[in-house]
C-alpha cells in the first residue's frame, strides 16, 4: 500500500535524523551523508504519491516531506535536540504528520461508520 510505504519512508529518515542529532561525535562530513541518504529514498516514494493519492493527500504529503527535508538540513548542519531550531522543525513536522495521516485516513475511509452497525 503507497500510504503506508510513504509513512514508512518517512518514519525510518526521522528516526536516523532523531539518532544522527543525538550523536555530538559524528563529524561534519558524515553527519551530511548520513543525513541525506537516509532522505533519498522518500523521493520515489514521493513521486508515487504525486500521480496516485487524491489532491488532498498529496497536498499533506507535500508539506510532510518539506517539513521533514527540512529536519534533515537541520541535522546534517549539526544541530541538537536542545536546540530551538531542531524543537520547532520538529514541531512542525510532527504537526505536518498528523494532518497527512487524517488525510490518509479520511481518503480510505478509515474513519467512516461501519455500514454493518
Amino acid at each position: 500500500m503507497l500510504y503506508g510505504d510513504y509513512i514508512k519512508c518517512l518514519s525510518q529518515a526521522r528516526n536516523t535524523f532523531r539518532s544522527l542529532a543525538r550523536n555530538v561525535s559524528a563529524e561534519a562530513p558524515d553527519r551530511e551523508r548520513i543525513a541525506r541518504d537516509s532522505f533519498a529514498p522518500c523521493y520515489d516514494v514521493r513521486y508515487q504519491m504525486s500521480i496516485t493519492a487524491s489532491k488532498e493527500v498529496f497536498e499533506a504529503s507535500e508539506v510532510t516531506f518539506r517539513r521533514l527535508r527540512d529536519m534533515r538540513d537541520l541535522t546534517a548542519a549539526g544541530t541538537v535536540p536542545s536546540d530551538d531550531a531542531y524543537a520547532e522543525g520538529r514541531m512542525a513536522y510532527e504537526e505536518a504528520l498528523g494532518r497527512l495521516r487524517s488525510a490518509m485516513r479520511q481518503d480510505l475511509g478509515a474513519d467512516r461508520a461501519s455500514l454493518a452497525d
